[in-house]
């Protein structure tokens, strides 16, 4: 999971459920932490600057998918509709590095990655589903 984030490749997290939903949670966590109270112009602009960054076109397809993918994590899930799932992973990886990447260059020597992964790892680990097929249940995080 660190590698995929650090590189920005989805290819070490690959297709596996465990790793993607450790990324969604992952995903959420930063998204909350960067968002939560913000206008949705903020992240607008938030996009914009990530795709000049890589010197991409910041108004078209792509921006409004990264967008509606932010989004989701901020209470709109209807706007990433239609968005296939390896898109979304893509998207997911591309925001989470530039967000730690961003908040290691504010305070250097902190490890952002794994705090969040440690994070998602406690919300991962508050629903186990039985292997009995009995509905989800809440477990203490370790």
């Amino acid at each position: 999971m660190l590698t995929s984030l650090r590189d920005e490749s989805r290819v070490p997290v690959g297709e596996l459920p465990a790793p993607v939903r450790l990324l969604r949670e992952v995903f959420t966590v930063a998204v909350r932490r960067c968002f939560a109270d913000e206008e949705p112009r903020k992240i607008t602009g938030y996009v914009r600057e990530l795709l000049d960054l890589r010197g991409l076109p910041n108004g078209g397809v792509e921006a409004r998918e990264i967008e509606a993918v932010i989004r989701t994590v901020l209470g709109e899930p209807e706007l990433a509709a239609g968005i296939p799932d390896p898109r979304r992973v893509g998207i997911m990886i591309l925001v989470v590095g530039d967000l730690s990447r961003a908040a290691a260059a504010e305070r250097p020597g902190n490890d952002l990655l794994e705090a969040l992964v440690v994070q998602a790892e406690v919300r991962v680990a508050r629903f186990d589903q039985p292997s009995d097929g009995r509905p989800w249940r809440r477990r203490n995080p370790r």
